[in-house]
């Protein structure tokens, strides 16, 4: 008993001089944090006090998060070696398919780089087709991860693009992503067939990193063969 009065005494002593709990429980071993909170609970810290204790917190918040990004960093690093490795593996194997390199030549000429997950868009029907064949015999793609976004100028809001795309990818519009309807000074159609752009999106980002890790094998082979 008179230990643990010694230490409630310490305990307001170093609290007094602007302690804050975890420093007091490193001085005072064995001692839980609700009971420091007891002991303390009516202890009045000078503004100065006050300030110190509040930036130790801020240091320690800002290395434990420092420390978060870092361990995700590491998560994600070695997540990506494995997906390229298997990307290596597939490659090989899909070299001679001449789908296989079309595919991949049109996602690096049009396909989207910085989005960090799969994004094609065009306007021809022809070409949509075949990217989402593409996605589907090639790259693996579950059909139900193909999600499809229309972009088209307002004038054309009455042209049933979605339809148009819905029969094109067989994909039911009422799955599509919500329409995005593009301002324009112009009133007048000059192309009455005009159906917009169809943007196909895989939002699994395994997909990109291996498309990603395909064309950097390819522009690696190209360079070899001094095509590129």
């Amino acid at each position: 008993m008179r230990l643990r009065l010694e230490d409630k005494r310490k305990a307001i002593d170093l609290r007094q001089r602007g302690y804050s709990y975890s420093e007091i429980r490193q001085v005072i071993p064995n001692l839980s944090k609700g009971t420091l909170s007891g002991w303390l609970k009516n202890i009045e810290l000078s503004p100065e006090h006050k300030e110190r204790i509040l930036k130790k917190i801020i240091r320690g918040s800002e290395r434990s998060r420092l420390r978060g990004a870092w361990t995700n960093k590491q998560k994600a690093d070695t997540r990506i070696q494995n997906l390229n490795k298997v990307a290596d593996t597939e490659y090989q194997s899909l070299a001679q398919n001449e789908l296989f390199k079309l595919g991949l030549s049109l996602y690096w000429a049009e396909g989207a780089k910085k989005s960090r997950f799969f994004q094609f868009m065009n306007s021809d029907p022809k070409m949509i087709n075949f990217m989402i064949r593409w996605l589907i015999e090639v790259v693996k793609a579950p059909k139900e991860d193909i999600k499809i976004r229309i972009f088209i100028h307002k004038i054309y809001l009455d042209e049933s693009c979605e339809k148009f795309w819905s029969e094109i990818t067989n994909i039911p519009a009422r799955e599509f992503k919500k329409t995005i309807y593009k301002p324009t000074i112009h009133t007048v159609k000059k192309n009455p067939g005009y159906k917009g752009c169809c943007r196909i999106e895989i939002t699994k980002s395994e997909v990109y990193w291996k498309i990603a890790r395909w064309i950097e094998i390819l522009s690696k082979e190209l360079e070899s063969e001094r095509i590129i």
